[in-house]
């Protein structure tokens, strides 16, 4: 089969599975069939980007249109997404259906009047029937691999891109003339920075000698101290020493008297 008309094929099929999911009443049945559609239409997404875009620019050269085709795929990618996050039961699930059927038939029915016609012009049949081969084969694998790691890879390379160009228009917009205060700014910060690095380092150095003047003085303090004590405490030994002998003295030189003034005493007494 040629690659245009599996695609064809596969939008088909897409279609069916809409109106299925709109026409179901029961919660199980649109559950199932909202499944089936993910699979299907990640899948199908999928195999364009990787195979059938690339040989179709290949044969006709940049096209707006296949860069318009990737920018739809990454907008139904969210709307797919968005619509199986919540439950089938859910009172947005139908506007989330809607929207996402609104973008996927828009891109079908460019695709198909524009595109398709394009590459079945400008491929050769036998050509495109081995391109077809190998869609064939790949929407298999994608289609067993399902449509949740094909969303998360699709929508994280879209939010990168996001944030890249977002980061590229901030830079491109920031006004030019801000840009000499901020080098000249840069070597007061720099400056200060050393000033502060110089004064903490200084301050570190000049901690160890002042806490080891700080031991010095409180040991030369305690040493004085214990000196001055023995010194007072030697003295005052001294001094009682000294005042015991000085009594024991007085003590020694009155006893001497007392008998010599009896002596004398006694002698007076018979001459009268």
């Amino acid at each position: 089969m040629k690659a245009t008309d599996l695609l064809k094929q596969h939008h088909r099929e897409v279609e069916e599975l809409f109106r299925e999911i709109e026409g179901a009443e029961d919660e199980d049945e649109r559950a199932s069939l909202r499944e089936e559609l993910a699979n299907a239409l990640a899948a199908h997404t999928a195999i364009e980007e990787e195979i059938f875009y690339p040989a179709a620019m290949e044969a006709l050269g940049p096209s707006s249109r296949i860069r318009e085709a990737f920018e739809e795929h990454a907008v139904a990618d969210f709307a797919l997404y968005r619509l199986m996050s919540v439950s089938v039961g859910d009172e947005t699930f139908s506007a989330k259906l809607g929207a996402l059927k609104d973008i996927v038939m828009n891109h079908v029915e460019e695709e198909e009047s524009e595109l398709l016609p394009q590459a079945e012009g400008e491929m050769e049949r036998e050509q495109l029937e081995h391109l077809g081969e190998r869609l064939s084969v790949r929407f298999s694998e994608r289609l067993a691999e399902g449509h949740r790691p094909i969303l998360e890879r699709s929508l994280g390379i879209a939010a990168r891109q996001v944030a890249v160009q977002a980061l590229g228009a901030k830079k491109a917009a920031a006004p030019r003339k801000r840009a000499p205060a901020k080098r000249q700014a840069m070597p007061k910060r720099a400056a200060g920075a050393a000033k502060r690095g110089a004064a903490k380092r200084s301050a570190a150095k000049a901690a160890p000698a002042k806490r080891g003047a700080a031991v010095t003085q409180k040991r030369g303090a305690a040493v004085t101290q214990k000196r001055g004590a023995a010194v007072a405490q030697k003295r005052n030994a001294g001094a009682v020493a000294g005042g015991a002998a000085r009594t024991q003295a007085r003590k020694s030189a009155a006893t001497q008297k007392a008998p010599a003034a009896r002596g004398q005493g006694a002698s007076r007494a018979p001459s009268q």
